[in-house]
């Protein structure tokens, strides 16, 4: 599912990776919308929920969020978060989403830095954990479910 109806061609990307995973997609307008959904796929294991990464320092966008997406319903959120981003600004985007309930973080980019610092940092003070480390642009091979072995690897820089 998508409530991404922001950015320019998302729906068309979307349908693109939907394509290559073999799975269906739907995209949501409102929260009529996502019920919708969410009933059409009420037999599946797993339902993955796209929504538009757009300008953190906007609270309304959240807001907004929270009126196409129920989730009072039974669901993982994951915090995406780029691994280039400075510190301060990952801080301020996870106060920002924190309105609502973050299970996990999702690091991306962690092929285009050498410190992990800020992911640490971030996973101590608000002691969630990481669901996934993307390190490439070929989805899904680049996207690496975490465990505690490899992030401290990461961190320390172990190979």
């Amino acid at each position: 599912m998508t409530t991404d109806t922001y950015r320019i061609a998302a729906i068309d990307q979307l349908k693109t990776y939907a394509k290559i995973l073999n799975v269906p997609l739907e995209v949501c307008y409102n929260l009529e919308d996502y019920k919708q959904a969410c009933e059409a796929f009420k037999d599946y294991d797993l339902v993955l929920i796209d929504t538009a990464g757009r300008n953190f320092r906007n609270q309304q966008y959240v807001e907004d969020l929270k009126k196409v997406v129920d989730f009072e319903h039974d669901m993982e959120t994951y915090l995406v978060l780029a691994l280039t981003a400075k510190q301060k600004d990952m801080i301020d985007i996870y106060k920002q989403f924190s309105l609502i309930k973050i299970n996990k973080f999702i690091f991306t980019k962690a092929d285009e830095t050498s410190t992990y610092g800020a992911m640490l940092h971030m996973m101590k003070t608000s002691h969630i954990g990481v669901a996934y480390i993307t390190n490439g642009q070929n989805v899904p091979d680049d996207m690496i479910s975490a465990n505690r072995e490899q992030v401290t690897n990461l961190i320390l820089g172990v190979e």
